[in-house]
């Protein structure tokens, strides 16, 4: 199979998510062939594994379970002029077998029946017919950004733009609106997880546009959604389902809504001067409000009643805590330290990882290490820069027994040693918070100790505590000058009596 891996999962999620879903449905989210869709479910169903057992896999495994390997080469097969196609079909008695045999008569080459009858399908369906959507409750969520914004001053005197995102239930066209700084994928998310908070639930379907916040790129046979978008969405357990580029009746609630919202929200706001966003977001709360009290015109009741009446209960539940935003950095080197870096810092792995490339998926607060679709580290990110964080579990059997021996073996030493050079050792050795840094100034001293003699450096260590000097630079400076051993203030040294000193008679009575 010819499909990547990861198109594969999305498949794989969607199939669990929603096991009524038709093929049609999936494949026209994901951008790919319906026949795609059905070859890999019917390789889901006979495995008789949960989503929960699917998604741990890694790339390799997952290929292996589902026997999806790549083992063919993609072939591109001659089509027919489909508006020739449909000319034809238009004469009495046609039909699409009669049609696709001529065609293949004169190119035996092109593509085969069951491909012949499903493209001319598609090129149907693509032109500009309307067609009546009917919405089920808690099926889709039309999200899109309003095409008027409203300036925010700062206190500076500066200004800014804040971009109004509105979303609209299909079913009981209840309306959420929120400001944000930017159309920028945090701030989407954001929109999203205040949104689905509001609701108190998760549509099945989340119909987004084009926007590069959503969509990374699209082309006919390809749909890349941005990575922080999907990451969002199944967090929540739902899935995108964008609209197509320059086709504003694939989301007919959203455009409807922004209009709405403009009418009705943003033109009572003209004359308001905002100076924080929070505040913006309080009155834009409360026009929402009555907004979706406000009664229909052909329809009983209003938004509020039949969101509360038939589409609340539809909604899924909230997960137990709120998506972060997350971003992601690929292709990231493992040392030859088994650390990899990121942001001025860095984190280990495995040791096994060293050399090989993984991708890391970080929060505001978390660092997640992949690779090859399989969790191999999780770090609390570090605040301070430079910082090294090292778990004893990804450490090599040889290192960890080296940092498990040799600190033993100091404090024996400097068990049989002096007192001033055993509490300088112990030191070091337990009393630092920075265990590590503490362990190499302690295996120094011991050299010096061997270099200089025991003797000698039980002098300066006494010396060095008497005045509370612990540092590895300083016990280097004592040995190396010999400090210790200078006259102590309390010996002076006489005077030949002279004229210009004028002694302590001059400054009173000598007791």
């Amino acid at each position: 199979m010819r499909l990547p891996v990861r198109v594969q999962r999305e498949i794989a999620r969607l199939h669990f998510h929603d096991p009524n879903q038709s093929h049609r449905s999936i494949a026209e989210s994901l951008e790919i062939s319906p026949g795609t869709v059905s070859s890999l479910r019917d390789r889901l169903d006979p495995l008789g594994k949960t989503w929960d057992e699917l998604k741990s896999l890694d790339d390799a495994e997952w290929e292996r379970v589902l026997g999806t390997k790549n083992r063919s080469v993609a072939q591109s097969k001659p089509k027919p002029h489909w508006a020739y196609i449909h000319a034809e079909l238009q004469r009495p008695d046609a039909t699409l077998e009669v049609l696709w045999r001529e065609w293949r008569e004169g190119m035996p080459t092109g593509i085969g029946y069951s491909s012949f009858t499903d493209g001319y399908r598609k090129w149907l369906g693509s032109r500009n017919i309307v067609m009546r959507q009917v919405h089920r409750p808690g099926e889709r969520l039309f999200v899109d950004f309003a095409g008027r914004t409203v300036p925010i001053r700062n206190a500076d005197g500066t200004s800014y733009s804040a971009q109004i995102f509105i979303a609209v239930l299909g079913f009981s066209n209840w309306t959420f609106a929120w400001a944000v700084d930017d159309q920028t994928a945090p701030s989407f998310a954001e929109c999203h997880v205040k949104c689905f908070e509001a609701m108190n639930g998760v549509p099945k379907w989340v119909v987004p546009d084009n926007l590069k916040a959503a969509v990374i790129k699209r082309t006919r046979e390809k749909l890349e959604l941005n990575t922080m978008y999907r990451s969002c969405l199944a967090h929540y357990g739902t899935a995108a389902l964008p609209a197509r580029p320059r086709r504003p009746r694939d989301k007919p609630k959203a455009e409807v809504g922004v209009q709405i919202a403009q009418r009705w929200m943003l033109f009572r706001l003209r004359d308001r001067v905002f100076f924080d966003r929070s505040e913006l977001n309080a009155e834009l709360v409360r026009l929402t409000a009555l907004l979706n009290a406000h009664p229909f015109k052909k329809l009983p009741g209003c938004r509020s009643e039949r969101f509360d009446d038939a589409e609340r209960e539809s909604l899924m539940p909230l997960p137990a805590t709120p998506y972060e935003a997350e971003e992601w950095r690929y292709g990231v080197r493992v040392g030859r330290d088994h650390h990899i870096e990121h942001e001025g810092c860095h984190y280990s792995v495995p040791s096994e990882a060293t050399g090989r490339q993984v991708d890391l998926r970080f929060t505001k607060s978390l660092l997640e290490i992949l690779m090859e679709g399989r969790r191999l580290a999780l770090h609390l990110l570090s605040t301070v820069r430079g910082e090294v964080t090292t778990l004893d579990e990804h450490r090599p059997v040889g290192h960890r027994r080296v940092l498990e021996g040799e600190p033993l073996a100091l404090a024996n030493w400097a068990k049989h040693a002096e007192p001033s050079t055993q509490a300088m050792m112990m030191h070091h050795l337990e009393q630092r918070s920075d265990l590590t840094n503490g362990l190499k100034t302690a295996r120094r001293l011991r050299d010096l100790a061997r270099d200089h003699g025991e003797k000698r450096f039980e002098e300066a260590c006494a010396y060095a505590l008497a005045l509370n000097i612990t540092t590895l630079r300083s016990i280097e400076s004592i040995l190396k000058t010999g400090s210790d051993k200078r006259l102590t203030p309390s010996h002076v040294i006489a005077h030949t009596p002279h004229d210009n000193i004028r002694g302590a008679s001059y400054f009173g009575e000598i007791e």
